[in-house]
């Protein structure tokens, strides 16, 4: 009886081993993870530029050498003439150029409007009573110009001015989308008197 027991303890026990050395001999298979596609960040390239230390009239100005589609322009004061002729140079080479601008530059003695005008370029001028303080453009639907810099002389020589320069479509969408608001808040008495001559003015370049 005893002897029999003996073998039957065995015999389990061989049993038991047989089933969990395999278990113990094998790994366990890695648990599938469910792919998940993070989405990739923007694209984005960013410039700064700072007046009197760094250049960024010459970021503005290759920004806009290198315009092929569009190029919308939301301005305080303009009075910088190289520029303006930066603006008529892309139009000519087939670049959709608008310009927005604070009523003062109808009649500021500097103001680059009616050259602008006459050299084709679409200008209207805001109906703000108070400021349209915006300095930004967007070039190609895809990069924003922007910062305290307003595009006259006295900021790139005089001035602590910044120029900040960012490539980001998302981002220039909504700069796009602001500028179609403000291009329909416009004074179309202010923006025709660009059409005529300019009386002598007294709002000397002060930006």
């Amino acid at each position: 009886m005893r002897r029999n027991l003996s073998w039957l303890v065995l015999f389990l026990a061989v049993v038991i081993l047989g089933v969990a050395l395999p278990a113990l001999r094998t790994p366990p298979a890695p648990a599938q993870e469910t792919a998940q596609t993070t989405p990739a960040a923007p694209a984005t390239d960013i410039t700064v530029a700072f007046s009197r230390d760094d250049d960024p009239r010459a970021v503005i100005l290759g920004t806009l050498g290198a315009a092929h589609n569009s190029v919308l322009v939301a301005m305080y004061c303009f009075t910088d003439r190289d520029l303006a002729a930066a603006l008529v140079a892309a139009q000519q080479r087939g670049v959709q150029v608008y310009v927005f601008l604070d009523r003062s530059m109808v009649t500021s003695r500097d103001s680059v409007a009616r050259s602008l005008v006459q050299a084709g370029v679409p200008v209207r001028i805001s109906n703000n009573p108070k400021i349209m303080h915006n300095k930004f453009a967007v070039v190609d639907g895809t990069t924003v110009i922007t910062g305290s810099y307003n595009w006259t002389i006295s900021a790139s020589k005089y001035n602590d001015e910044n120029v900040l320069r960012i490539t980001r479509p998302e981002l220039a969408q909504r700069y796009t989308e602001r500028f179609g608001q403000l291009w329909d808040q416009w004074d179309p008495a202010l923006t025709a008197a660009l059409n005529s001559p300019r009386g002598p003015g007294d709002n000397p370049e002060r930006n």
